[in-house]
């Protein structure tokens, strides 16, 4: 079932098109994230769909219902914002209940829906504090119990954990997703960090200039990115630009050759190489190609390497653990590639 749909929005502001014939469908109880650089108009998009945005062009339905030209407060929405918006001198209970009050809910419903989203942001100790008495988290926990304490058709998401510490962001990631699973409420997202998209959602709308790029889950995004944007955007990516022979099955860079089956490639093309589809080993192994280690970052659990090609491309590998002894800069390495399956087509070998 749906529960959002826009239809050929656009949108201009002076000369630039935030908002490019887009059309999408959200479906009931779906977590979606609009996911892009800043500027694409994923924001715009949310705004419009609020109806804090005019659109130039284009209509906006919530329930089957076209809300286009309908004020914000007649929507039905929740929204939650990267400054948490409470109201500083209102207790948490009078946040939360803040809403159910203007639409006159009865105290006794009040009441009730006020125990459970306490009980949902897993919070029912904070009735009674005020907003500067809370932790970051607690605060942006306690706006997303407000937002979701009125029933909202669609809750939106700007950006919400974008001022959280790392630590704090990915714990608050998986308490979006609980509750997500627990409420069944249907969740638009605005973020620019592919990870936390990747993460959170049932699919991906990967923005650009106005545009969707392209909508999927988000395994095939990862995997099977449309164009170059995707797979340079979405996770490291590192694009090799090699000639696939298709009598020998396989890719040829500067007169090596790997055995890489890519059905219905072109001969000059640009094959998206994953880091965890590089596997490094000493020179003296045969296969793979030559290349030099150009860098080493340990990241948390695991070391990225960088290693320049003979052809001058640059590779990164992925390995668990602390940096390998066998590879210190400099080190001439065979670099094997496997398990690519996502080339892009080049023009004469360009």
């Amino acid at each position: 079932m749906i529960k959002v749909s826009t239809r050929n929005i656009v949108k201009r502001f002076g000369s630039t098109v935030a908002a490019d014939d887009i059309s999408l469908d959200i479906q009931d109880a779906e977590f979606l994230t609009l996911l892009g650089e800043s500027g694409c108009g994923k924001t715009t998009l949310m705004r419009i769909i609020a109806g804090l945005e005019k659109v130039d062009s284009g209509s906006v339905l919530i329930d089957g219902k076209d809300v286009t030209h309908l004020p914000p407060r007649e929507r039905n929405l929740g929204m939650v914002f990267q400054q948490y918006s409470l109201f500083p001198h209102m207790t948490v209970a009078e946040n939360i209940a803040y809403g159910l009050r203007v639409k006159r809910h009865s105290e006794s419903e009040i009441e009730r829906t006020l125990g459970e989203m306490l009980e949902l942001v897993r919070l029912p100790t904070l009735r009674d504090r005020r907003p500067m008495q809370l932790s970051g988290g607690q605060q942006q926990r306690i706006a997303l119990a407000r937002a979701l304490a009125t029933r909202p058709s669609l809750l939106m998401l700007d950006e919400p954990l974008g001022a959280l510490d790392l630590k704090l962001r990915r714990q608050m990631q998986a308490e979006l997703k609980r509750i997500h699973r627990e409420t069944g409420a249907t969740f638009l997202f605005v973020t620019h960090d592919q990870d936390e998209a990747l993460f959170l959602s049932d699919r991906v709308a990967v923005m650009r200039s106005g545009r969707i790029e392209q909508l999927d889950v988000p395994g095939r995004i990862y995997r099977n990115p449309v164009n170059e944007f995707v797979a340079d955007f979405v996770g490291d990516v590192s694009l090799l630009e090699c000639e696939y022979d298709v009598g020998r099955r396989g890719i040829t860079v500067k007169g090596e050759f790997i055995p890489m089956p890519l059905d219905g490639a072109p001969r000059h093309i640009a094959l998206a190489v994953r880091p965890e589809n590089v596997r490094l080993a000493i020179s003296a192994e045969p296969g793979g190609l030559r290349g030099q280690i150009e860098d080493i970052a340990y990241q948390a659990g695991t070391t990225l390497y960088s290693v320049r090609l003979a052809n001058g491309a640059l590779v990164k590998s992925r390995g668990l653990g602390a940096p390998s002894p066998d590879f210190v800069l400099g080190t001439p390495i065979r670099v094997h590639i496997s398990d690519c399956h996502v080339a892009f087509p080049r023009e004469g070998g360009r």
